[in-house]
């Protein structure tokens, strides 16, 4: 059997050298029978502006060749997937089954493993992805594949979440089409076009693990050079001998004019880095917010975190011209920004907008970053109207999200030679935790979602736990595998508080999707106690009228945020912020929901010589 790949599999006398020449990438109305869609990748080390590139970025021709990652045009070390940045998109029909045969390759022996995001692996939890939680990694050399069905519908995407992989270039989109009866904006535009789908992301000259080590060692590492758009960034100039100059060509998205089109906007980010979308002289109409649909809400901008997923519809009503799409910085990417054109037809190629590239982009904005300018996630409506009954509560739990300094927590800082309280200007830089509720989050060596019962009880804990045990985390550093344990069918609601006052953070739950009830940000920020108290005095609303979902959300700084969920999916399921080093430093928690789960595939990487259960 061949299986598809985009550069390696030889079909039909053909190499096919496009993903988006996949069979499964077609019409749903036209072909609504699910079908199984499989797909061949290599995980491997790699370089952007390889010999794959030939002169790229002096001759754009070269920059689009097979195996070419032009990144911002200068030779870097990357992981790809089949020598892709971003990796191969899976476009496929609500229901169909997808396999990804994936082959670890890289040549430093590390291992690996895939989570696919915004599926929620009902009756396949083993698929999820997370190395030591749902599984042992794929070590180097070895494969495994992943087989789910394509149960959640609308825009997402892929990556790694072994290490910081996914800093460095293992990701893709994951798009699942429904037919037009199953849509419920199907009406709002004319064409989605497989095309249309943006990943965009931060970049650094340096590798994602010399940034880590940096933060967790006490070394300043320049980590922000600018921004991609579907892998391609601008940013970099370049000179030659024939030619100066010169960068990288932006991504250009067509149209046809009198049309309405569905855009998908991926929020591939690694770092501290949050990025806000808009088109020049253009209205986006928002309907879905990380694959759930929403009623639309009609924005000039849409500010996207790390994980999170926007659809707009755009309607192509402007003169026959080039315009730019902007992708603007904010946190660690604030003075950057990127540009993608949206080109209309009978507009000349090569030809760039005259819009200024220096301005910024105005009006009314979708997410706001201060969490209070703005449409935020809590005005949104569900479109779907048919959610489950969440109004009677089982379990409550507060959750504060904050940066502190400890010492002796994941190697930070050794209370006898190098504490951080000595940290300052004449002695070394510090190195903070990000925790929540004071806790950083370890995983043990072994994947707990099979062999839980395995691991040391006295690793396991929660803040009850840890003050039953005399131990005070607000003065030592706690470490340990934070959870937090519920029974099947349980409402939970979750009272998230960002105690800090420089940065969101964006909230990812594995498994489920929040019911997103409200949220507020404050000019000085509270504690769960303070929280505690206004909601006594009626002073913090919730909205229970056709409240949105979202499986990744943003804690505004100084603020809120209540959602709630049922817990209808056993196992073992990692809730953490999706920026790539706080999540290292310890910013998650894992949510244990019991109930009966199927046997492990018996093909599961294997990382132990205990036997699978």
């Amino acid at each position: 059997m061949c299986f598809y790949s985009d550069t390696k599999c030889l079909k039909g006398g053909h190499w096919l050298i496009n993903d988006l020449n996949h069979p499964c990438v077609r019409d749903c109305d036209a072909n609504p029978e699910p079908m199984t869609c499989r797909y061949n990748w290599t995980i491997e080390s790699y370089f952007s502006v390889s010999r794959a590139c030939y002169q790229c970025p002096y001759n754009s021709f070269d920059c689009s060749r097979t195996d070419c990652v032009p990144m911002a045009g200068y030779a870097r070390p990357v992981y790809s997937a089949n020598r892709k940045v971003p990796g191969p998109s899976i476009q496929v029909c609500e229901n169909d089954v997808i396999e990804v045969r994936v082959h670890n390759g890289m040549q430093n022996e590390e291992g690996t493993s895939i989570h696919w995001h915004g599926f929620h692996q009902r009756e396949t939890p083993y698929m999820d992805g997370v190395s030591k939680v749902t599984q042992c990694s794929i070590p180097s050399g070895q494969e495994f594949t992943y087989r789910f069905h394509a149960t959640e519908a609308g825009t997402h995407w892929w990556h790694s979440h072994s290490g910081v992989q996914r800093a460095d270039g293992i990701y893709g989109s994951l798009i699942v089409r429904q037919t037009s009866s199953s849509d419920p904006h199907r009406h709002l535009y004319d064409v989605d076009d497989p095309d249309h789908v943006l990943v965009i992301a931060d970049w650094s000259k340096v590798p994602a693990t010399t940034i880590a080590a940096g933060l967790f060692h006490g070394v300043e590492v320049t980590d922000v050079d600018g921004i991609l758009v579907n892998g391609r960034g601008t940013n970099q100039v370049f000179d030659s001998e024939d030619k100066a100059n010169v960068t990288v060509e932006h991504h250009v998205v067509y149209v046809n004019s009198g049309l309405k089109y569905r855009f998908r906007v991926i929020g591939a980010m690694s770092d501290t880095c949050v990025l806000t979308v808009s088109v020049d002289y253009h209205e986006l109409i928002v309907i879905a917010a990380d694959g759930a649909p929403i009623h639309p809400v009609v924005v000039e901008r849409i500010t996207i975190y790390s994980g999170e997923r926007y659809d707009f519809v755009l309607d192509a009503n402007q003169e026959k011209d080039s315009y730019w799409i902007r992708v603007e910085g904010g946190l660690a990417c604030a003075s950057f920004q990127e540009f993608a054109i949206l080109r209309y037809d009978m507009t000349p190629l090569g030809v760039e907008p005259d819009e200024d590239k220096s301005i910024r982009s105005e009006g009314v904005t979708l997410n706001p970053m201060d969490g209070t300018d703005g449409i935020l996630i809590s005005d949104l409506g569900d479109a779907e109207e048919t959610l489950d009954d969440l109004s009677q509560v089982d379990v409550t739990e507060y959750i504060e999200i904050g940066a502190i300094g400890r010492n002796d927590a994941k190697g930070l800082h050794d209370h006898l030679f190098y504490p951080f309280e000595n940290a300052g200007e004449d002695t070394y830089e510090a190195s903070r935790l990000f925790v929540l509720n004071n806790i950083a989050l370890t995983l043990p060596g072994i994947p707990l979602l099979t062999h839980a019962e395995e691991v040391d009880n006295s690793m396991f804990c929660n803040p009850e736990s840890l003050v039953m045990d005399g131990v005070d985390c607000s003065t030592v550093g706690c470490e340990c595998i934070h959870t937090l344990s519920f029974k099947q069918d349980q409402v939970v609601e979750l009272v998230l508080i960002n105690t800090g006052t420089f940065a969101a953070h964006p909230m990812h739950l594995h498994g489920y999707y929040f019911t997103v009830l409200g949220m507020q940000s404050f000019s000085v920020p509270i504690t769960a106690e303070e929280f505690k108290t206004l909601d006594e005095e009626g002073n913090i609303s919730r909205n229970l009228n056709n409240p949105p979902r979202k499986d990744t959300l943003m804690v505004p700084p100084g603020g809120y945020v209540v959602v709630r969920f049922r817990t209808s999916n056993p196992g073992w399921w990692l809730m953490h912020c999706h920026f790539d080093t706080h999540l290292l430093l310890g910013m998650g928690l894992l949510v244990h929901v019991d109930g009966p789960l199927s046997a492990p595939p018996n093909d599961l990487p294997v990382c132990t010589k205990l036997p699978l259960v």
